[in-house]
């Protein structure tokens, strides 16, 4: 899903953030937290992650008009130290509760060193990305994961404790773009029937996969403090995710100039590595949303014809005309 259509029309971001905007408005959504669904999605679009950038709405827009999520949620700082802080999201969607913790590990960490805060009681955040990247545009280096509610049963496979999580680090450089690792912890088919025949051809590639959503189920989900829903008791039925969040300020450990120096070396000289085989460049990961952030800005964001559909058919039910 998250490579550039073969067909697509282009929406410039403007006006694709007033489309988002004006759907989440029909919803009883404030002007403000409208705004910033509409400028975090759109972001997401811009990097080329379509599968958690507007197209999400779809589903985020029915579940606040059926009233399974809460439109205009209280978030709210409910523990807190010098480094650390725990931030409820009152059954709203993540992406506001999560956007405030990054903002407040930044904070922290600037007097800290380091600072990690959680989130909890609310719904999906989208990419994870979004967020270490608030940290790395602060010159700080950041590192995101979240959870989700699992019921697990003796009848599934191992690999349902993977959970699809995501994880992102986002690693600051100087005149080079970031170093960001945005991605989901799940790898290949596993509930098909050929999971087994591809587990034995490289099983090292299931362990590890197994291993990173279990650690980002125990840091952005048990940390977190998100349980089951009969334990949890909100009054919001779709409310099933957490996550952490932890910025680390590089001038603590390093001075900052000779840190990003480094990194721009490294980064210059990867550029100059033999590509994987098929591959025309040798990139570091967030070279390719870093490269389409600046190109989309101005050329448009391509909207596949999947994308549009899902898109259109909200809007429809909102009576939100669309920009395509």
């Amino acid at each position: 899903m998250n490579v550039v259509p073969v067909e697509f029309v282009r929406v410039m971001p403007d006006d694709m953030r007033k489309f988002v905007f004006d759907m989440y408005r029909r919803v009883n959504m404030s002007e403000g937290r409208s705004r910033l669904m509409a400028r975090l999605l759109v972001n997401t679009d811009i990097r080329g992650v379509f599968s958690h950038g507007t197209r999400q709405s779809a589903r985020y827009l029915r579940l606040l008009r059926e009233g399974e999520l809460n439109p205009n949620p209280k978030v709210s700082t409910v523990q807190q130290t010098s480094a650390t802080g725990t931030i409820d999201g009152d059954g709203g969607l993540g992406h506001f509760s999560s956007w405030r913790a990054a903002r407040l590990a930044v904070d922290k960490a600037g007097a800290a060193g380091l600072a990690a805060v959680v989130t909890r009681n609310h719904h999906h955040f989208g990419a994870a990305g979004k967020y270490s990247r608030v940290i790395s545009n602060a010159g700080m280096a950041g590192f995101v994961v979240s959870s989700h509610i699992r019921n697990l049963a003796p009848t599934h496979g191992i690999m349902s404790a993977n959970g699809a999580s995501p994880m992102s680090f986002a690693i600051p450089a100087g005149r080079e773009h970031p170093v960001v690792l945005d991605m989901s912890t799940a790898v290949g088919p596993s509930r098909n029937a050929d999971f087994e025949m591809i587990y034995h051809r490289m099983p090292a590639t299931f362990f590890k996969s197994l291993g990173l959503g279990a650690v980002c189920h125990a840091l952005g989900g048990l940390l977190a403090g998100i349980q089951t829903h009969d334990e949890q008791g909100s009054a919001w039925p779709a409310v099933n995710q957490g996550s952490f969040i932890l910025a680390v300020d590089v001038s603590a450990f390093a001075p900052r100039e000779a840190f990003q120096r480094q990194m721009d070396d490294f980064i210059a000289a990867v550029r100059r590595l033999q590509p994987f085989p098929g591959e025309d460049r040798a990139l570091l990961p967030g070279a390719l949303e870093w490269e389409r952030e600046q190109s989309w800005a101005s050329e448009g964001i391509p909207i596949g014809p999947d994308h549009q559909r899902d898109l259109a058919a909200v809007a429809a039910e909102l009576g939100v005309e669309t920009p395509f």
